[in-house]
């Protein structure tokens, strides 16, 4: 089996969904190819932290409770003529309903938000080890930013932010395509001594997503949104050299 073939594998043997005849072959392939076993450690990721991220809520058990008695008060018959008054304590088993089921709708909506987020950050950092490991850092190499961004003309359905941030330590050396979040991204390579810095530019048509720091592997991460692109930095300089980046590319691109 060829890299294309497990590539189309991999998302269904996380599912547990290959015969065991697949299932070995493509235990095997990963074993002696590194970028495919590290695009399956990135799918796994992906799964985990939705897995983990999502909320989960337990009825108190006096709740449970009342709401059995209540269905067992409708099913019985009704032994009288007139309407039973209103309680107070039915309103506020109502209130209490309704106030949970709010908690359980906001609560799942932050896990989505989040899962998605610990998602990005995980897929930003084994794109940028991949790119380092494969030696395909970058499609066009340049320090030039008018050379590196009308590359991408025809090549993405957008216009990436290129500057060159050489005046304060963090010079641009070109670029690449990527693939982020399901859809086509511009990958702006730049250098801070022997260190690169991968900035993956995507539009957020499919949501923007909030500022985020992140950590994984010795790989610091930080993901933002900015005139209607979303922005997603990686790189194993410190998390302060980082933050130093950002700020200064931000300005350059507002």
């Amino acid at each position: 089996m060829n890299c294309d073939e497990i590539s189309r594998l991999l998302e269904a043997n996380c599912d547990g969904e290959l015969d065991l005849v697949r299932q070995l072959e493509l235990e095997a392939h990963l074993r002696s190819c590194p970028d495919c076993a590290l695009q399956a450690k990135a799918i796994a990721a992906r799964r985990n932290a939705l897995r983990d991220s999502l909320p989960r809520f337990t009825a108190p058990s006096q709740f449970r409770e009342r709401i059995r008695s209540l269905i067992r008060a409708e099913e019985a018959p009704r032994r009288a003529v007139r309407r039973p008054p209103i309680h107070w304590s039915y309103l506020s088993l109502g209130g209490m309903a309704a106030s949970i089921a709010l908690a359980i709708a906001v609560g799942y909506n932050l896990g989505i938000s989040r899962a998605h987020s610990n998602a990005l950050l995980d897929e930003a950092v084994s794109d940028h080890v991949r790119s380092l490991q494969a030696g395909h850092l970058m499609d066009v190499i340049s320090t030039d930013q008018h050379t590196v961004k009308p590359w991408f003309i025809g090549k993405l359905d957008f216009s990436p932010p290129v500057v060159d941030l050489a005046d304060v330590g963090f010079p641009l050396a070109g670029g690449r395509l990527e693939r982020i979040d399901g859809r086509p991204a511009a990958a702006l390579v730049f250098r801070l001594r022997l260190h690169s810095i991968n900035v993956f530019v995507w539009p957020a048509n499919s949501g923007e997503i909030p500022m985020r720091d992140g950590r994984e592997n010795g790989y610091n991460a930080r993901s933002w949104s900015q005139g209607g692109l979303n922005f997603l930095a990686v790189s194993e300089i410190s998390s302060a050299e980082l933050g130093q980046f950002i700020e200064e590319f931000r300005k350059r691109t507002e």
